[in-house]
């Protein structure tokens, strides 16, 4: 026993020993690739191997991953060592977006068979800290270990019945489908039997029927012998005679013949089948009415319900079981689970220094000019330590984009100021019918003086216009005559005005500037509503008759002949529209003398979309800047991706450096190299500070490199 424990603790020691520990100084870093994206390394960033050359001229093979057989990520080469020092780097911002790329440096120190590391690089926007895809190294034990405990949580999830065998598993399905042939035999037994009963039915009831044909046939003979035996065929003739009875003797023998027959069954009893006359067995309602088959046939959900009734209810209840402590199960089982988020989950084989080159693209905004980023991260040991990774280093990138060309000169637009001004308000004051007297309670009536008075407030309460007079016109709709109607309109536009002189008595003057007229029937915006409408059948027959006939009185009149059910609509909908009282607002700048003033003022909307584009948010800027069609419009298109109407717009502009330099970036877009390669040359000359942008733009880095532009420029090598 003794021996036992000491080889036991043993064992113990000698894998803690074999298990070394995270340097708390040892990290993984990031740092920048030394030169700037060309197309050919975004094509070969889709690829397994990136070659980067720094200024020394030591190249550097990046890498990615490649499967293995059984599908798991691994190297494809061996890396050779570099250093990169460069910690700020100047990214061209495209159609609203920006590449972010680093390479990152995991030291040979970190990589150990038996860890995992999980890094994290974190972008800083302003205050934002954006995580981006995790990257997971991961050591060729700690990678069997993990996979253990997925194999245990596999050989779990095998003890779970799928839905798709739920009913072979979980229900008794030999007694279900007898349950179904036991059913389907009752039934056509049941349905067999009830039509054979409906049979021997029919048969009773056609024998009773002809038997009682019988017995009823030899009663009415019987009464027939009888009315011959008293006398009756006499009494006819000697009626037909006389066409009355004169002897009224049929009265006697009448009675004679009620007596005898009501006396004696033979001449009174009358056979029918009923209830009462039936045998009781057939007195059942399912023989009232004709023989319907009433199989019924299982539907989808009775099948469903029966399928309860057969259930493996414990079986059932164990799965559910397992169903439910899966999550808890993969916890247990599960000691080192896969980070699904992760961009790159390698397992490492071979010791050595890994690097990986890593792209990430973003849309920028108005708090992507300056970003940096830095590298979290952590190491686990197989037996479940887990170390925090010193931070890496901090990059840092400046966003190059084309609102560094934009015009920030602030923008004028002529502006005509008239000495006087109006303004309408459209008020629908209820009256009671046939009468003018203003009830501020009725309807809506309130709001809409309040409405009234609220404009004119609006236009005096600044200073900057004084009131010169108030009009209201008061219209009616058509019901009733054109004379009563234009009457009634005068006398409400008096009693409107008679109570706002009161309300605006504060006015100095309102009563020399308030004035009121009627307008009677509003035929005219009766017109507008109706061709507006799409429920009036008969729309173009009755503008007609409004347009042809002078004689506001028949208008209405031949209308509601004609067409009486557009009538009523028109009259339930449309005449309360008409009801109504126009206001006329004239005013004038308080001091202005001229009639017209011609100035200058800020065009605000320019302003707008400059700060929209200062906030990268282009499309809302092109909205705006569309109808301006200048400089800034061009900008806008350029960060768009509208290249060709960019192109056209900067044509059109005056000669300079940065016209001639954004020509040259477009022309190189739209394929048109020599031509870019000439106007970047001519900026150069104009502007000399030109040549070193040009390697921060992409378009114009891939000329100076294809065309061995200002070689004797170091900063453009």
């Amino acid at each position: 026993m003794k021996k036992i424990l000491f080889y036991i603790l043993c064992a113990v020691l000698l894998y803690s020993c074999g298990v070394k520990r995270v340097d708390g100084d040892t990290r993984a870093n990031i740092s920048l690739p030394v030169q700037p994206e060309t197309p050919k390394q975004q094509k070969a960033a889709k690829q397994t191997v990136i070659e980067m050359k720094d200024h020394l001229g030591n190249v550097t093979t990046y890498v990615q991953t490649e499967r293995d057989k059984k599908g798991k990520q691994q190297l494809s080469v061996q890396l050779n060592e570099v250093t990169v020092t460069a910690k700020l780097k100047s990214v061209p911002e495209r159609f609203g977006k920006v590449d972010i790329d680093f390479i990152v440096s995991v030291p040979e120190v970190l990589i150990d068979k038996y860890w995992q590391l999980n890094l994290t690089p974190l972008l800083i926007k302003k205050d934002e800290h954006i995580p981006f895809d995790d990257l997971v190294i991961t050591g060729v034990e700690f990678d069997k270990e993990r996979m253990k405990g997925y194999t245990k949580y596999a050989k779990y999830l095998s003890g779970i019945v799928p839905d798709s065998l739920f009913n072979d598993r979980f229900v008794n399905m030999r007694k279900y489908y007898k349950y179904l042939s036991d059913y389907e035999k009752s039934e056509l037994r049941r349905v067999n039997k009830d039509s054979m009963d409906y049979v021997k039915y029919k048969r009773y009831i056609d024998r009773l029927n002809t038997r009682y044909e019988i017995f009823n046939r030899k009663m009415y003979n019987s009464r027939a012998w009888l009315a011959k035996q008293l006398g009756f065929e006499d009494i006819k003739e000697r009626y037909e005679v006389f066409h009355r009875d004169t002897t009224y003797v049929s009265r006697f023998y009448n009675k004679r013949y009620e007596q005898l027959v009501n006396l004696i069954p033979q001449f009174h009893l009358l056979r029918e089948v009923t209830d009462s006359t039936i045998i009781s067995k057939y007195r059942k309602e399912k023989y009232r009415y004709e023989f319907v088959n009433s199989y019924r046939f299982l539907t989808s959900a009775d099948s469903t319900v029966l399928l309860t009734k057969f259930y493996r209810n414990k079986q059932i209840e164990r799965n559910d079981k397992l169903i439910a402590e899966k999550e808890l199960m993969f916890a247990k089982l599960v000691k080192f689970p896969k980070n699904l988020n992760a961009r790159l989950d390698t397992v490492i084989f071979n010791k050595g220094k890994f690097e990986y080159y890593y792209h990430q693209e973003i849309a920028t905004d108005e708090d992507t000019k300056r970003m940096r980023l830095y590298m979290d991260g952590t190491a686990q040991t197989i037996r479940g330590e887990s170390y925090l990774l010193p931070t890496s280093d901090t990059l840092i990138y400046s966003v190059s984009s084309m609102i560094q060309f934009l015009d920030m000169s602030p923008r004028y637009m002529r502006k005509i100021i008239e000495r006087k001004a109006s303004s309408s308000l459209k008020a629908y004051i209820t009256f009671k019918v046939g009468k003018s007297d203003l009830d501020l309670n009725l309807d809506n009536n309130r709001i809409e003086i309040d409405k009234v008075q609220e404009m004119v407030e609006a236009l005096t309460e600044t200073g900057e216009f004084v009131m010169d007079s108030i009009s209201l016109v008061a219209s009616s709709s058509p019901e009733g005559s054109y004379r009563s109607n234009l009457l009634l309109s005068k006398s409400r536009a008096e009693s409107i005005k008679k109570f706002l002189l009161t309300s605006l008595s504060d006015i100095e003057g309102i009563d020399k500037m308030l004035f009121a007229r009627p307008k009677g029937e509003d035929w005219e915006s009766l017109s507008h509503l109706i061709r507006d409408s799409t429920d009036i059948l008969n729309q173009q027959a009755i503008l007609d008759i409004i347009g042809d006939n002078t004689d506001p009185d028949k208008k209405e009149i031949e209308i509601r002949n004609r067409y009486p059910e557009d009538y009523n609509q028109i009259r339930n909908e449309l005449y309360p529209k008409l009801r109504a009282v126009d206001f006329t607002f004239h005013i004038h700048r308080k001091g202005m003398i001229k009639d017209t003033i011609h100035t200058t003022e800020p065009d605000l909307m320019y302003a707008d979309a400059i700060q929209l584009m200062e906030k990268r948010k282009y499309s809302l800027a092109l909205q705006i800047l569309s109808d301006y069609n200048d400089w800034n419009t061009g900008i806008c298109l350029m960060s768009l991706g509208y290249d060709q109407g960019a192109y056209t717009i900067f044509l059109n502009e005056k000669e300079s450096a940065d016209c001639e330099y954004l020509l040259a970036i477009l022309a190189s877009r739209l394929g048109k190299e020599d031509e870019a390669v000439k106007r970047f040359l001519h900026a150069c000359e104009l502007d000399a500070t030109k040549r070193w942008r040009g390697a921060l733009d992409p378009e114009i880095n891939k000329l100076i490199k294809a065309y061995g532009l200002h070689q004797e420029d170091e900063d453009v090598e």
